[in-house]
C-alpha cells in the first residue's frame, strides 16, 4: 500500500479501520467519496492494521483530518468519540454495546429489511414462517428477529426461530445437524429468513441434510447479497442488498453538519435495503396444482429463450385463463409476471457477474426489444441497468 501524504492543503477526512477487500466496506467509501467530492475533501481510507489504538494517535497528528468516520461492522477496533478529541467522528453500523453515551452512528434500518424478506416470501403464500439467526448476539439480528416476530404474528401466521449455539461456532457439522432436524419438523411450504446470506447458505446445506426441497418444501431468504454464498449455493439464495453507498454518503452528511455546528452530536441516521435479487430459493412452485408446477418448470427453463404465456398454453392442459386463474391462487402472481421475473433475474446475473454490453442483454434474456426490458427492469428495480451495474458489479465481484 502507497504510504498516506502527510502535507495537503485539501481538507482531509479519514475512513477508519477499513478492510481493502471488503466489497461493502468499498461501497461506503464510495458514498463517502461522492458527499466529500462536493465539499472539496480528500478522502484517506485507513485499513485497519494502520488504525490500531497505538499508532493511530500519530497518524492523527500528522495528517490533522477536519473529520473522521470510523468503521464499525468489524468490530475490530476499539475506538470511542473521545479517543478523538476535539475531531467529529461519524461511525457506521457501531456497536451500540461498545459505544455507549454520545454516538454520531448511521445504521441499517433492519426492521426494514425484515419487512422487505416477509414481502418476498410471502409471495408463494407460506403456512409458516421461520427465522434463523446467528451464534452471537447482534443489536442487527435483534432488531430483524423483532420485526419478524411482529409481522409474522400480525399476519397470523405461525412462526419459529432457531438460534445457533456459541459452541457450535467449532462444531459446524454438529450444528448442521442439528438445524437439519430443525427444518424436518417445520411444516412444508414454511418460508425461512435467514439473518444473512452466510446463515441462509447453512440453511440450504441443511435442508439437504433434511430431504427438504428448496424451493419446492420450503423458500429461503437472506440479507447482504455476496456473490460467494448466493450464487455458490444450491439452489441460488434470493438476498436483500442493503444500501451500502447510501450509508456511506450519509455519514458524510451527518459529519459535515457537525463541523458546521462545530459540536459533537448523539443521532443515529438509518439506511435501507436497496432491493431484493429474488433467485432460486424464493422462486416458488405451485404447490396445490400439478400443472402449475409443469408450467413453473418450463418457464425457469424456457423464459430467457422466447417462451411467452401463448407458447406455455400448448404445452400444459387447459386454456390460458384457466392457467392463468390456477397460477395465480398457486402463486399470488401471473403467468407473465413469472416469465418477466425469471427474465430479470438473469439480466441481473448479466449486469452483475459479466461484462456484456447491456445492448445485448434483452436478447439474451428473451425479450423481442431492449425498451421493453429497460421499461420493466426501472419499474421493478428502480433504476436503470447502467446503474445497477455500476452499483453491483464491482463489490460482486470481489
Amino acid at each position: 500500500m502507497a504510504s498516506i501524504p502527510t502535507t495537503s492543503a485539501v481538507p482531509r477526512i479519514l475512513y477508519i479501520d477499513t478492510d481493502p477487500v471488503d466489497s461493502q466496506q468499498k461501497m461506503k467509501l464510495a458514498g463517502i467519496r461522492n458527499y466529500a467530492s462536493g465539499r472539496g475533501w480528500d478522502v484517506i481510507p485507513l485499513p485497519s492494521r494502520k488504525s490500531r489504538p497505538d499508532v493511530l494517535p500519530e497518524i492523527l497528528r500528522d495528517l490533522r483530518p477536519i473529520g473522521v468516520v470510523v468503521e464499525g461492522s468489524g468490530g475490530k477496533s476499539d475506538l470511542p468519540p473521545k479517543f478523538f478529541g476535539d475531531i467529529p467522528v461519524v461511525y457506521i453500523d457501531a456497536s451500540k454495546a461498545r459505544y455507549r453515551g454520545r454516538l454520531a452512528n448511521v445504521v441499517a434500518d433492519d426492521s426494514a429489511v425484515a419487512r422487505m424478506a416477509i414481502r418476498e416470501l410471502s409471495a408463494n403464500m407460506p403456512c409458516a414462517f421461520a427465522f434463523v439467526g446467528v451464534y452471537f448476539e447482534t443489536s442487527w439480528e435483534r432488531e430483524r428477529r423483532a420485526a419478524f416476530c411482529s409481522i409474522a404474528r400480525s399476519a397470523g401466521l405461525p412462526f419459529r426461530i432457531f438460534r445457533r449455539f456459541p459452541e457450535e461456532k467449532q462444531n459446524p457439522q454438529a450444528y448442521v445437524r442439528r438445524l437439519a432436524r430443525w427444518l424436518a419438523g417445520l411444516p412444508l411450504h414454511a418460508a425461512v429468513f435467514a439473518v444473512n446470506d452466510m446463515t441462509a447458505s447453512q440453511v440450504a446445506e441443511a435442508a439437504a441434510v433434511a430431504g427438504r426441497r428448496i424451493p419446492q418444501d420450503l423458500t429461503l431468504i437472506g440479507v447482504d447479497n455476496l456473490a460467494r454464498y448466493v450464487e455458490k449455493s444450491n439452489p441460488t439464495l434470493t438476498s436483500i442488498q442493503l444500501d451500502f453507498e447510501h450509508a456511506g454518503w450519509l455519514a458524510a452528511r451527518l459529519l459535515d453538519d457537525m463541523m458546521r455546528s462545530r459540536r459533537k452530536v448523539s443521532s443515529q441516521v438509518r439506511y435501507g435495503p436497496l432491493l431484493c435479487i429474488r433467485r432460486e430459493s424464493t422462486r416458488g412452485f405451485g404447490r396445490r396444482e400439478p400443472h402449475v408446477l409443469t408450467a413453473v418448470e418450463i418457464i425457469r427453463r424456457e423464459a430467457c429463450a422466447g417462451l411467452g404465456p401463448k407458447d406455455l398454453v400448448a404445452r400444459v392442459p387447459g386454456s390460458r385463463r384457466l392457467l392463468d386463474l390456477r397460477f395465480r391462487e398457486a402463486m399470488g402472481h401471473s403467468v407473465l409476471n413469472e416469465i418477466q421475473s425469471v427474465r430479470l433475474e438473469k439480466a441481473c446475473t448479466l449486469l452483475i457477474a459479466t461484462d456484456t454490453p447491456i445492448d445485448e442483454i434483452p436478447k439474451l434474456c428473451g425479450f423481442n426489444s431492449g425498451r421493453t426490458l429497460r421499461k420493466l427492469f426501472r419499474s421493478r428495480m428502480g433504476m436503470s441497468m447502467r446503474e445497477f451495474r455500476f452499483n453491483n458489479a464491482r463489490r460482486d465481484r470481489q
